[in-house]
This record gives C-alpha cells, sequence and structure tokens, in this order.
C-alpha cells in the first residue's frame, strides 16, 4: 500500500456540518477501496487566490485533509467520484511525501592527545618573536 495525500476545497455556504459529512463518507470509500485513514486535518475557512472555474464568486474555500494509504487502484476511483461530486470546488490528490528525520552522525574518537588551542601567532611550538 502507497500513502497518499488529499485536499478537498468546500465552499463555505454549504456549512461545516454538510462538510463534515461529506468528509465522513470519502473516508468510509477509501476504508471500502480497502485503505486505512491515518490522518483529517479540517484547516477551516480560508480566502482563496484566485477565482475558481466552478464557483467563480468564491472567495473563500473551506479546506480539508486526508492522508490515507490504500492500494494504487484506490485513487482513480477517488478521483472518478471527486469529480462528479457537487458539494467539492476543487481537489488535488497525490502521492504522500514521507520525509524521514536526518540522520545524527556518531562521534568518533581521535586516538592520541586531544587538541588544544594554539595561541595566536605561535607556529610549530615556538612562541612568535623568538629566534629559530
Amino acid at each position: 500500500m502507497k500513502a497518499y495525500e488529499l485536499i478537498m476545497i468546500f465552499d463555505p455556504k454549504q456549512g461545516e456540518e454538510k462538510i463534515l459529512h461529506f468528509v465522513a463518507k470519502m473516508e468510509e470509500k477509501i476504508k471500502g477501496l480497502g485503505g486505512t485513514v491515518d490522518r483529517t486535518d479540517k484547516w477551516g475557512t480560508r480566502n482563496l487566490a484566485s477565482m475558481m472555474g466552478k464557483a467563480k464568486t468564491l472567495t473563500q474555500g473551506y479546506y480539508v485533509m486526508i492522508k490515507f494509504q490504500s492500494p494504487p487502484a484506490a485513487p482513480a476511483e477517488l478521483k472518478a467520484f471527486l469529480k462528479v461530486s457537487e458539494q467539492v470546488v476543487r481537489y488535488f490528490l497525490s502521492l504522500a511525501v514521507v520525509v524521514e528525520p536526518p540522520r545524527v552522525p556518531e562521534k568518533k574518537e581521535i586516538a592520541g592527545s586531544p587538541i588544544g588551542a594554539v595561541a595566536v601567532g605561535e607556529i610549530k611550538g615556538a612562541p612568535l618573536g623568538e629566534p629559530k
């Protein structure tokens, strides 16, 4: 199974109850296709940067993101369902980017005596200004 992210934009005039009902329906559809829902984030109402084809008068959108894992065939069925849905203004479905935490390299000990600080001007153990 692969990890996916689905971001949906709704018209906020629908009301939060209808939007959350549709989100629950999408979660059930994902589970019905053999997937598992990892997390659902409700981002709330935000201003839109530009006009959209379906709703040219829309200036705000209610954003919801669902992170899930499913077989490779499930996204095509979800896209087909979202395409005919009138409740969703816009959607974006993609593979999730899995970010691994950076590795911290182990500190290596250097054999021998520890390196000490050198006074300014001191070269090869001879103090500055003394003849060689």
